[in-house]
Formats: C-alpha cells, structure tokens, sequence
C-alpha cells in the first residue's frame, strides 16, 4: 500500500434525480470521478486493492443530502483547492462540493448523529401535542423486513428531538452500535402516511454529525 500523504474529508449535497441510486452505486461514481480528475488515490493492500475511500453515513435511496460526507485518501500530496477544482468538473449532475478539509490524520468515521428535514402536505396529522407524546413515549415499536422476513425494532432510544415548524418536521435521530430509526419510521409513528401527508420523495437529511466533530 502507498504510503498516505493526505487525508481528505469532502461535505457535498446529493439532489435531483441522482438522489435515487444506491449507496453502492455512490461510491462507484465518486470512484471514478476521482480517478478522472487524475488525482492519487491511495489503495488499501491485499489481491483486490481498493481506494481508501468512504462514506461514513449510507443515505436512504430516495432521500437528497444538503451536508453528506466523503472521506478519502490520496499518496501525494495535492493541494486542496485543486483537489476541489479538478473533482468539480467530473462530478456528476446533482452532486455539488460544499466544503473540503485537508486533515492531520486518519479521522474517526463514526457518525453520531442525523439531521432530516421533511415537507409536510395540507392535511398532515402532526400536531406538538402528538409531538410531545412521541417524544414523552417510552417505547416506539415499528416493523422492519428484510430478506423476506419482519421483525420489530424499538426506536425510541434512536430520537433525541422533533420539532414541528409551520409545514416542515425536524428530526434528529442519534446514531448507537444498534444502528438507529429512519425517518419514515418516525413520520409513521406520528401517524403520516408516505403519498398522503408527505411525498415520498421530500425528506432530506440535512447535516450528519461524526464522532471527529469535522
């Protein structure tokens, strides 16, 4: 493996359409954006190198990202508006850089914490009564299914706030070992239905809060 130069922590939002590909199929084309804008990677060791890259927070398919992260690696040095400038052309349409840091070392990738913001429709059933009881609750069971199979998850211990401001809930959700809520299980838990009192496509996660701070 290269030795490792530079450690780079990039803040980009993911809107439009680009909001619906998977999280496996994000990292691919940051792969290949920065391959093309020629820039260094490093490459971790063993028969099937790959970059040092990562993104800490995978985020829902469907659901845009105003302050995502990207964490990479490079084995020469570059500067960092360069890293900014060359990335920028080979992006593609719906990701935008905010923000790029150039750090000491490695950072610690655990994301602590996970902001959303949803556009509620005319007619929601949200109110700061029903607010307050979810938040006064001390337990939430929702129903979880994957690979055919169901079973039940309480996340109450995952919501640390939610606040109704005019049309628009604000979700924070904490991140633990067990994973945490998704914010359509927390929509459902105030009684909203996807398609009805919100559009499927309108939460979006606005800040990820990692154990680094950065």
């Amino acid at each position: 493996m290269a030795d490792v130069k530079q450690f780079f922590r990039l803040r980009f939002s993911k809107q439009g359409d680009v909001r619906f590909i998977s999280h496996h199929d994000l990292m691919r084309l940051f792969e290949r954006a920065l391959r093309r804008a020629g820039l260094p990677l490093a490459m971790s060791q063993g028969f099937n190198p790959h970059p040092l890259m990562s993104l800490p927070a995978p985020l829902g398919v469907g659901i845009g990202g105003t302050s995502e992260v990207l964490d990479f690696e490079l084995c020469e040095w570059v500067r960092p508006e360069e890293v900014r400038q060359r990335l920028e052309r080979e992006l593609a349409a719906g990701i935008e850089i905010k923000g790029i840091q150039c750090l000491p070392s490695r950072p610690d990738r655990r994301a602590r914490q996970l902001s959303y913001r949803v556009a509620l429709l005319d007619g929601h059933p949200v109110t700061e009564a029903r607010v307050e009881a979810l938040l006064s609750a001390e337990e939430l069971i929702v129903h979880r299914c994957r690979d055919g199979e169901s079973k039940t998850l309480d996340i109450r211990p995952f919501i640390e706030h939610v606040r109704l401001r005019d049309k628009e809930l604000h979700i924070l959700l904490k991140v633990t070992e067990r994973g945490t809520a998704r914010p359509e299980e927390v929509l459902e838990s105030l009684g909203c239905q996807a398609g009805v009192h919100y559009l499927r496509s309108s939460p979006e996660r606005t800040q990820v809060n990692l154990s680094s701070s950065l």
